[in-house]
């Protein structure tokens, strides 16, 4: 067995050789399935031939139609294959001759690009480079286990690591394998069997030893037969770092605008990789209060925090997220993601408009979300209803007369027990480095502040804010949203800041804590989903896909520097 890279050049694209397995009609794995599949051909060299795959069903008459469906609706998508592959163009010495050759039917090789060599079948998986430097690491199946990943590159803090992925010929998603040949990448807080978890901190991932098991999202995924073909950075122990605070790992370009604003949030990468690679679909991130949803708005592209508790979040830190640049194909991967779960509930729509957070400073982003609104108003044909949360607050006092001021009332309510928690929960951490290297670990300056304001917050203060995340998550699901009706949804649109400009020199912004009132606090203190839109559980998508067409904004992002 070959264990090095290889690599070939066709066309000028550059390709990873993966050693082709596949499966016999009783599903017993052969490891070289192209030596029965086609067993009169006989390629023992160092030459390379080049191979596509048709298939037809036993007694089919192959028609001229038949090979322009093929090109049209398979190989024209695949951006693997290239017009080369058909030709038998010589490179690196290869054969130039084209010929046809019988497949044996007991063997199950799917339709595709497929390379000869050394006596082997290959599957040409394309190299793309981490321009816009999202990934800590690229994986390809080990060719001794193909159910394992192992490590293609490790760029880390640079931009020149490979990513390879697999020809989209091979797959074909189906009822039981919905996201068959979907590529993702997950952030760094997830779990991958055999790898590290690094939080994007050098001590953090020197202390801990690689994972055992996938995390659950991810497991998920590759039995939906996703492909994992890498993991992304974030922010430092997922916590504030700024571009010119990131010391260890270069932060991800924002790929939108002139390539030079901020990626914004602890799943930065997560949202850059989705707005910079269309050979990329989806990606894994997490976000307590705005983790994901700021990267999604920052970078242009659609994602989803999901209602609490809806998912299995074992082998991750924080709430899970995802991104996507079709919201269209959101639905396939809630679905899957979401398994049966009861909160997936149809209903009549009820649309609240809050004046607190709406309109913002930002008259262009103003217009944007009002034109939303529109679309969706009339998609369900329901009118916004104007809603003041701090009017209502006073009225109901859920906590008492002397609580009136819900701003005030929800100041450190949100925040005190995140960093209580995070200060305490981290002494694991510091204590075990610290005995093991003989030296504290290193964390960034952000990190330390937010640890000396956790270590002074007591018990009892922190458990006061809780308190009133409570009070003000049970007034916001009876009073506000009535989420317990089984016959109304209730949504409310709501400002991911006040978009402006923010480059990635700025300076950088003082540390505070943040409001319990924020608009970014609202769907995790209520344990509700939210979209984000430039993410939720089904009806909200589809509330939100049905706006967009209602409104005449695109369903689907497109990479680089616009969106559409």
């Amino acid at each position: 067995m070959v264990e090095e890279d290889v690599y070939i050049t066709v066309g000028g694209v550059e390709y990873l050789l993966v050693l082709n397995a596949e499966v016999n009609t009783t599903d017993e794995i052969i490891t070289d399935a192209f030596q029965k599949f086609l067993k009169d051909a006989d390629y023992q060299s160092e030459e390379v031939t080049l191979v596509l795959v048709y298939t037809d069903n036993a007694g089919q008459v192959i028609k001229g139609q038949d090979l322009v469906d093929f090109r049209i609706n398979i190989l024209q998508k695949d951006d693997v294959f290239q017009p080369p592959s058909t030709a038998m163009s010589s490179f690196m010495g290869a054969r130039t001759r084209a010929f046809f050759l019988k497949g044996d039917p007991t063997v199950t090789v799917p339709p595709g690009p497929y390379v000869f060599m050394r006596g082997k079948t290959w599957q040409p998986w394309r190299t793309y480079y981490n321009t816009h430097a999202c990934f800590m690491s690229s994986f390809k199946p080990s060719p001794h286990d193909r159910g394992k990943l192992v490590v293609v590159d490790a760029p880390i803090a640079g931009l020149d690591g490979r990513v390879v992925v697999p020809s989209r010929c091979y797959y074909k998603p189906s009822a039981s394998r919905p996201l068959h040949g979907a590529r993702i990448a997950v952030n760094d807080n997830i779990d991958i069997a055999g790898h590290k978890t690094s939080l994007c901190n050098r001590a953090w991932m020197d202390l801990y030893p690689p994972k055992t098991k996938h995390a659950a999202c991810v497991q998920t995924m590759i039995d939906a037969g996703a492909v994992i073909v890498g993991k992304v950075k974030l922010q430092a122990m997922i916590m504030r770092e700024e571009p010119l605070e990131c010391v260890e790992f270069t932060a991800p370009f924002n790929p939108r605008a002139d390539g030079y604003q901020v990626p914004s949030g602890s799943s930065h990468a997560s949202a850059a990789s989705i707005g910079a690679y269309d050979w990329l679909g989806f990606t894994f991130g997490s976000d307590t209060n705005g983790s994901g949803r700021k990267p999604a708005s920052y970078n242009g592209c659609f994602s989803i925090r999901p209602s609490t508790g809806i998912t299995d979040n074992d082998g991750q830190f924080d709430m899970p997220v995802f991104f996507g640049r079709s919201i269209s194909r959101f639905p396939d991967f809630i679905s899957t993601w979401y398994g049966t779960s009861p909160m997936l509930r149809p209903g009549s729509v009820r649309i609240l408009y809050p004046s607190d957070y709406l309109p913002t400073p930002n008259p262009a982003q103003t217009e944007l979300i009002d034109k939303l609104v529109s679309g969706l108003e009339q998609a369900v044909s329901v009118e916004r209803t104007e809603i003041s949360l701090a009017e209502q607050w006073k009225r109901d006092t859920p906590d008492g007369p002397e609580h009136a001021d819900i701003a005030v009332y929800l100041e450190r309510a949100g925040i005190y027990p995140f960093y209580h928690d995070q200060y305490h929960n981290s002494m694991g951490f510091k204590e075990k480095y610290k005995e093991k290297c003989g030296k504290p670990p290193f964390v960034h300056r952000a990190l330390h502040w937010q640890w000396g304001v956790g270590k002074a917050i007591s018990q009892h203060e922190r458990d006061e804010c809780w308190r009133r995340s409570e009070v003000y998550r049970h007034w916001l699901l009876e009073k506000v949203f009535d989420a317990d009706s089984s016959a109304t949804v209730t949504v409310m649109p709501l400002p991911i800041e006040a978009g402006q400009p923010n480059y990635r020199d700025a300076e950088l912004p003082p540390y505070s804590l943040f409001s319990g009132y924020a608009a970014l606090n609202m769907s995790p203190m209520s344990r509700a989903p939210e979209v984000t839109a430039p993410g939720t559980d089904l009806i909200l998508v589809d509330l939100v896909e049905r706006a967009l067409k209602a409104s005449g904004i695109p369903t689907e992002v497109k990479t680089g520097r616009f969106i559409h």
